[in-house]
């Protein structure tokens, strides 16, 4: 036992250090996706908190009056924004889109035109028909700032516009630095700087790729090929030997999904900085972050999450299968209740992470969560009480794998209906019968189980033989029989303890019932059965033992009269 221990704990030693990469990366990814999200909702946030702070204002000022909800905008110059403007959603006449577009190219025009810095001049005056300060550059029209927008700051609109001329000197100072050659020049050899190290990071991942998924198939190969005919024939060292190969083929698996979402960081990652270097693509930023690419890249980050979770399932199954080697437990049940086990954690696992995706999509789009959820809460609860059979199924499914009832493999018998369980999970229990139909029973109207096939099973074995039959001569042939299967390689791994023969059970007109019972391996009972009677008949011939048949006795009366008179 404890060498056994020994090398699995050295076996997994050694993957340590080749699992440590996988487990950084994986962190990593999960890091990005979180920023990648988190950056979109922080501005939305905060303009959501400006709302909220502008609506509080004018409900003060309006004694508690009716407001229209708002809308609200950001203006931005070269990917960097600038400041938000506000508008009545009910405004149809000057939308908000549109004074966004209009101030943003003409921030556009003056960017991209050869002005001079030292006479650039950002100026704010009042206008005498609307009483609201004007933003002009260079003596050129550029907005009006309404009271909203500066509500939505919480400032007067003299002192916003104010804040607003030094902002805007600054972005336009900012974008004409920005486009000069020296400063394109120096991002330009950045941005090749950039591009050869994520060419050279995405060349390593391919041919590490590469070579792992070479060595995966290598490994499949040899377990297709290491593969017996009958598991339960293979001894204990060979099954292990197995299932450590098995482990490094899950193991390689795992590393060449990690290796692809490192292989999108990198190639995402750097094009989003890239994108950022120039004042003419880092618009692109933004885009990039838009809801409907947010949707796609939590789309995908579902899926990559779904693949991962089910390979790291499956190397905990290993883990496990490998230390009850260690420690010297039955191994086949437990491989069964394992894989049934990780077969149940998959599936709820993939529902819980697309759960958890479509409510990430829902508040990408802009639902509001709260309201959703205390709804769906009072919705599941009236299907609760419409989906009782569904609950039952359920927790029964459970239990049943709680308590290890049966498992994927087992052979099961409930009520009038047997056979192979193929699959199950928490609300079904599918198994196939002996003329192949596939009958799917749900878990709620399972009630007595007989499991055929659990820990180890029994042969019961009855003859008949002739009445008139030597019973001591009949029961040494059975035990030699039984004694000279026992002792064959192929067979000896099948039967779990030798045979033994019980005895005569019962007398009858018909012959002797011997009885033999055989414990053997899970699901071998009918093969050792099926081999034991060959053998046992050819016995029989041999020793001329004849098999036992109904006997009936007929008596004839004959009665002679005599005729007295003859």
């Amino acid at each position: 036992m404890l060498n056994r221990y020994d090398r699995t704990k050295q076996f997994f030693g050694k993957k340590r250090l080749k699992t440590a990469l996988s487990k950084i990366l994986l962190v990593i990814t999960a890091i990005a996706m979180t920023l990648l999200l988190a950056s979109n909702q922080s501005a939305w946030g905060q303009a959501e908190l400006l709302r909220f702070n502008w609506l509080v204002t004018n409900n003060n000022s309006t004694n508690n009056s009716k407001v229209d909800t708002i809308d609200h905008a950001a203006v931005s110059l070269d990917g960097y924004q600038l400041f938000i403007l506000a508008a009545p959603t009910t405004n149809q006449r000057f939308p908000l889109e549109q004074r966004v577009k209009g101030i943003e190219d003409e921030l556009h025009y003056f960017a991209n035109s050869n002005f001079d810095a030292n006479t650039l001049q950002v100026t704010t005056s009042i206008d005498q028909q609307s009483n609201q300060p004007v933003i002009s550059i260079n003596d050129r029209y550029l907005m009006t700032v309404t009271n909203m927008d500066a509500q939505l700051q919480g400032r007067d609109p003299q002192g916003w516009a104010t804040q607003l001329t030094q902002i805007l000197r600054d972005a336009l100072l900012r974008a004409k630095q920005e486009r000069q050659p020296p400063f394109l020049i120096n991002r330009g050899l950045i941005a090749a700087g950039i591009a050869i190290a994520m060419f050279i990071g995405m060349h390593l991942i391919s041919r590490w790729k590469r070579r792992l998924k070479a060595q995966q198939e290598n490994i499949e190969s040899q377990i297709q090929e290491d593969a017996p005919p009958y598991l339960d024939a293979v001894p204990v060292v060979d099954l292990e030997k197995q299932l450590h190969q098995k482990q490094r083929a899950n193991l390689r698996d795992l590393q060449r999904r990690v290796l692809q979402i490192a292989y999108l960081i990198i190639l995402g990652g750097g094009g989003f900085i890239i994108l950022g270097l120039f004042p003419y693509s880092r618009w692109l930023q933004a885009f990039l972050l838009s809801t409907p690419l947010q949707v796609v890249a939590i789309a995908f980050g579902t899926y990559l999450l779904i693949r991962v979770s089910n390979l790291l399932i499956d190397r905990f199954s290993g883990f496990l299968k490998a230390r009850d080697f260690a420690m010297l437990k039955p191994y086949q049940r437990l491989d069964l209740r394992v894989s049934t086990v990780s077969r149940v954690l998959k599936n709820v696992t993939d529902i819980v992470l697309v759960g958890l995706a479509t409510l990430a999509i829902l508040a990408a789009i802009g639902f509001d969560l709260v309201p959703l959820l205390a709804g769906a809460g009072i919705v599941g609860l009236a299907i609760s009480f419409a989906a009782q059979g569904l609950i039952k199924d359920v927790i029964n499914g459970f239990l049943i794998i709680f308590e290890d009832q049966y498992a994927v493999g087992d052979v099961i018998v409930l009520g009038e209906l047997g056979g192979l369980v193929e699959n199950m999970n928490l609300r079904i229990t599918q198994i196939r019968n002996n003329e192949g139909q596939l009958i799917t029973i749900p878990n709620s109207s399972i009630t007595i189980v007989q499991n055929l096939s659990k820990d180890w099973a029994r042969v019961d074995l009855s003859i008949r033989v002739a009445y008139d039959t030597n019973p001591d001569h009949a029961l040494d042939i059975l035990r030699k029989l039984a004694q000279e299967i026992y002792q064959e390689q192929i067979w000896r791994a099948k039967i779990i303890e030798p045979p033994e023969v019980l005895g005569i059970d019962d007398l009858q007109h018909s012959g002797m019932l011997i009885r033999t019972w055989i414990k053997t391996q899970p699901l071998q009972q009918w093969a050792v059965a099926r081999e034991f009677r060959r053998r046992l008949k050819l016995v029989m011939e041999q020793e001329g033992i004849a098999i036992g048949i109904p006997q009936q006795s007929l008596l004839l009366e004959n009665t002679l009269t005599l005729d007295s008179e003859k």
